[in-house]
């Protein structure tokens, strides 16, 4: 990687709100010439997560900012909040197409420029492919929801390239005078459409749950965290919990200090440390609470 551009969450986001936006503008002008409501549905699809990718470069330097006076946890549930309401208007472009691709298809459908709309879908397929997987490997090395999240939107465009791509070259190849070709575009936007609302329903479900503090992290992390401070102190007296907030995971762990077993310095240290060794491994951001508490007998 070139010193002049170093690869940090920023950069990869500009890089895809570039390439979202090309697409974006792409789709639209070809939709217009070849009269095709799939091709529309991709580039406004495009489109639109360019507009959304534009707030998460801002949310990704936000929520990174440490806590000050007017917000003293600092900003974890901006990125949900971003997410849920990008899912929000992703599901409405999703319900209008869908109205709107109903109704031709219930009018007789329509014949639209199968070989220009063919040629863009190979290209989106291609370089969405392409994108995807870079996307994909790069939040394997720095792990970001941001990330992940325009992952998955580049691997829907991917698919809906190639699912695009299919139908478009079997009516090029049934030519027009076919009965079954005027209604080809409406099915085809149609299922998309089915194919595509998942992404947004399933981003909707995580992050209203995390907005209402119900995104709890898996048992085995907890069990790692859990048997790494049973090394340290007798895990019958810790309580661990742990809620994910965006990248953020929050994590609260409670001892209870029974008569003549309060830990010293050193020891809650050690507990301490041995816990953010074990989560450090697994998630780069994290807010630790450690907390006692005291039980008479």
């Amino acid at each position: 990687m070139c010193q002049w551009l170093p690869l940090n969450e920023l950069n990869i986001l500009r890089c895809s709100v570039v390439l979202e936006l090309f697409f974006g503008m792409t789709g639209i002008l070809v939709a217009f010439y070849s009269r095709s409501n799939a091709v529309l549905l991709d580039g406004c699809y495009s489109l639109l997560c360019t507009l959304t990718m534009m707030a998460n470069v801002r949310i990704s330097q936000m929520v990174k900012l440490p806590p000050s006076a007017e917000s003293p946890y600092g900003y974890p549930t901006l990125e949900p909040l971003m997410l849920f309401f990008e899912s929000i208007i992703l599901l409405g472009l999703c319900l209008a197409l869908l109205y709107f691709s109903t109704g031709k298809l219930l009018m007789g459908g329509y014949i639209p420029e199968f070989d220009l709309a063919l040629a863009y879908e190979i290209f989106s397929t291609i370089i969405g492919g392409a994108t995807a997987t870079l996307f994909f490997l790069l939040h394997r090395s720095k792990p970001s929801p941001l990330i992940y999240f325009e992952f998955q939107e580049w691997l829907v465009d991917a698919a809906v390239g190639a699912a695009a791509a299919t139908a478009f070259a079997l009516a090029y190849h049934l030519g027009n005078c076919h009965p079954i070709t005027p209604y080809i575009d409406s099915l085809l936007t149609i299922l998309l459409l089915f194919f595509l609302i998942r992404l947004p329903l399933k981003t909707l479900r995580k992050n209203f749950k995390q907005l209402l503090l119900k995104d709890v992290a898996t048992q085995e992390l907890l069990e790692s965290t859990r048997n790494a401070i049973s090394e340290l102190w007798d895990t019958r007296h810790i309580d661990i919990s742990m809620i994910w907030l965006g990248r953020w995971l929050w994590i609260n762990i409670e001892i209870t200090i029974h008569n003549n077993t309060l830990p010293n310095k050193d020891e809650l240290q050690k507990i301490r440390t041995k816990a953010e060794n074990t989560i450090s491994s697994i998630c780069r951001y994290y807010r630790l609470q450690l907390s006692l508490s005291f039980l008479e007998k």
